[in-house]
Order: C-alpha cells, then sequence, then structure tokens
C-alpha cells in the first residue's frame, strides 16, 4: 500500500490513556506529509528528466544509427566509384595498348612494303642500267662496224657532171 501526503494528514489515532499529545503528533504528520509531497514532486521532476533523457538518448541511438547507415552507403558508394573507375581506367590502358600495337603493326606493315617499293626500285634500276649498258655496246659495235666496213672520204670532193659538160669543155 503507497502511502501519499493526504494519506498522512488525515491519519487518526485513537486516544489513550498515557497516550502522545495530539497536538504534536499532528504538528510531526503535517511535517512527514510536506516532506512527502517535496520528495513525490522531485520523484516526478526526476521520472521526467529521466524520461526526456532517455527519449534524448534513444534519439542520438537512432541518429547514430542512420549516421552508421549513410556512412555504409557512403562507404559503399565510394567501393563503386572506386571500382567503376578502376574497370574504366583498364578498359582506356586496354584500349590504347590494343591502338598501339595495331599503329606499330600497320607502321611495321608499311616499312615493309616501302622496302619491297625501294628493292624493287633499286632492281629496275639496276635492269635499266644494264639494258642501256646492251643498247649502248650494240650501237658502238654498229659503229665500229660501220667505221671498218666503209672506204675513207676522199680530201676533196668532186662534184658529179651535168649532161653535156665535162672538166675542161667549156
Amino acid at each position: 500500500m503507497k502511502v501519499t501526503p493526504l494519506d498522512i494528514r488525515q491519519q487518526q489515532f485513537p486516544v489513550r490513556f498515557r497516550g502522545f499529545d495530539q497536538v504534536e503528533v499532528d504538528a510531526f504528520l503535517e511535517l512527514v506529509a510536506s516532506d512527502l509531497e517535496a520528495l513525490m514532486r522531485e520523484n516526478t521532476r526526476l521520472k521526467e528528466n529521466l524520461a526526456k533523457r532517455e527519449q534524448d538518448i534513444q534519439r542520438m541511438h537512432e541518429g547514430e544509427a542512420d549516421l552508421k547507415k549513410a556512412l555504409i552507403a557512403m562507404h559503399q558508394i565510394k567501393e563503386e566509384w572506386v571500382a567503376r573507375a578502376q574497370t574504366q581506367a583498364g578498359q582506356i590502358l586496354t584500349e590504347a595498348e590494343s591502338q598501339s600495337r595495331d599503329i606499330v603493326s600497320e607502321a611495321k606493315r608499311r616499312l615493309v612494303a616501302l622496302q619491297q617499293q625501294v628493292q624493287d626500285l633499286e632492281r629496275e634500276r639496276h635492269d635499266l642500267v644494264l639494258q642501256l649498258r646492251r643498247v649502248l655496246d650494240h650501237y658502238l659495235q654498229l659503229l665500229e662496224t660501220e667505221e671498218a666496213t666503209e672506204p675513207p672520204l676522199p680530201e676533196t670532193l668532186e662534184l658529179p657532171s651535168h649532161a653535156g659538160e665535162g672538166p675542161g669543155e667549156a
């Protein structure tokens, strides 16, 4: 049974012979009731403060949980971005390496083609020089043959005479 200040104030004690002084008992009961009222008010105030603090703590725990969730989400997003960036960097690097290999391969192919063209041109030049030398040798032989078979030219040339006219006929 819970005793209230009102219970204490209304409490009646039977009067007996050689009993307590009624005025002192009533004064003491009033003092106890006043102290009990003050203690109850203090207890109510403390309970309200405790409830408020517990709500604050609960809100902080909820806020802390939300903050942890946000941090975890930010960490996951960061990890996804890093992974995505690494993937893209790998793709770019792979593509660049492939393009580099293609460029080098094309350059080598063109170099081989140019070297082949140079060899072909050098061969053609050599063949043309040989053909020209043969032609020139052939013409030289013809000239030498012509010189050997041709009679020597007289020192003076005689002009052919016309009909009816001869030298000394005038």
